[in-house]
């Protein structure tokens, strides 16, 4: 291991178990030992956690069962003393269904406004060149290939010039 890794790890064991080592896990504390006896900031580290669960310990503790009589008895004593006071109720009726208003009708500007910008936004992209460095070849969709094109598409778009159109026959 790393020392950054001896120090990642005694950091989590030092946030697990504090810092007295006859908590840790026998596991960590093999692996650690020896990166704590040469690790100034390892020193360091333990020390602060040293001051922090000296803290901790000075703490009064109070069991749980304890500060919940407490708690209760001090709530009981208080509304003993304290005169109840009026209560406000509300009720709540049931409205008659109202029809749902009628939904605004589209915007037809709007819409037009939209695909005049997208139209506008192609139409500088191209004019600029702003795609010409990318290696985007645009050339499929503004194209037709003629092999997938039907003989009805042909003929009416004038691109059948080796085949007879219906006009020639007529």
């Amino acid at each position: 291991m790393t020392t950054s890794d001896h120090m990642q790890r005694l950091e989590a064991v030092l946030a697990a178990y504090g810092a007295d080592v006859s908590r840790w896990p026998p596991a960590d504390r093999a692996r650690l030992d020896g990166f704590v006896a040469t690790s100034p900031q390892a020193q360091a580290r333990i020390a602060e956690e040293r001051s922090f669960d000296t803290l901790l310990s000075t703490l009064p503790a109070v069991p749980p069962a304890a500060a919940m009589s407490a708690a209760t008895e001090r709530l009981f004593a208080r509304l003993e003393v304290e005169e109840p006071q009026a209560a406000t109720v509300v009720t709540f009726k049931p409205r008659a269904h109202k029809a749902a208003a009628p939904l605004p009708a589209r915007s037809f500007w709007r819409e037009l406004s939209v695909m005049a910008a997208a139209l506008l936004i192609g139409f500088f992209t191209v004019s600029k060149g702003v795609l010409e460095d990318t290696g985007l070849d645009l050339s499929p969709l503004t194209t037709v290939a003629m092999s997938d094109a039907d003989d009805v598409s042909a003929i009416a778009l004038g691109t059948a010039a080796d085949e007879t159109s219906e006009e020639d026959l007529l």
